[in-house]
């Protein structure tokens, strides 16, 4: 029987050839070990606790506060005020966006154009009147801010109105309004 046999490789051939996809799994589980135990670290045991007390401040932290006595996030339906100002989009999506597809063309290349063509559009269109197009969406959605003609104070309820009466026209998919809260008013 010839050295070769006994370790495992055919007579003529190198036996570290035939070790090498084995050694490469090894590299690669032992890679996989080392970059775990880099992103977790080793296990370090707790400190000892402190034999000191701490001395009582003349502060002493505040108490939690009562169930519904927190100051209220931004809700929905909430009338701007205070250092939140609610802007109101409506998005506006076409059954045949060929009525359209002038103006959403036109502002991939140039938005003030767009804007200026929505503008001649929307002449022949009253429901439009107290709308500017703010921005198109890849979905071929005319996204339709207020004019700001109006009193701050009075646009969210006047642009609610304008989505229900676009939602019933008959050649809208849909209009759904869309809020966003700004803070600082911007």
């Amino acid at each position: 029987m010839a050295v070769a046999d006994i370790q495992g490789a055919p007579p003529g051939e190198n036996r570290f050839r035939g070790a090498a996809p084995v050694a490469a799994g090894a590299l690669g589980i032992v890679a996989a070990v080392v970059g775990v135990f880099a992103l977790t670290g080793p296990e370090t045991p707790a400190p000892a606790a402190a034999t000191f007390e701490a001395p009582l401040s003349a502060n002493p932290p505040a108490a939690a506060p009562e169930p519904g006595s927190s100051l209220p996030g931004v809700q929905f339906d909430q009338a701007p005020g205070g250092a939140v100002n609610m802007g109101m989009e409506i998005v506006v999506k076409f059954k045949d966006d060929g009525k359209v597809k002038d103006i959403i063309d036109s502002f991939w290349r140039d938005q003030a154009s767009a804007r200026t063509k929505f503008e001649a559009w929307k002449a022949g269109r009253p429901e439009f009147d107290s709308l500017k197009l703010d921005r198109v969406t890849y979905s071929n959605e005319l996204v339709l801010v207020h004019t700001g003609v109006s009193a701050a104070d009075t646009r969210l309820p006047a642009m609610r109105e304008i989505a229900k009466k676009l939602a019933g026209a008959a050649d809208i998919s849909y209009a759904e309004p869309n809020m966003t809260a700004q803070p600082g008013g911007k």
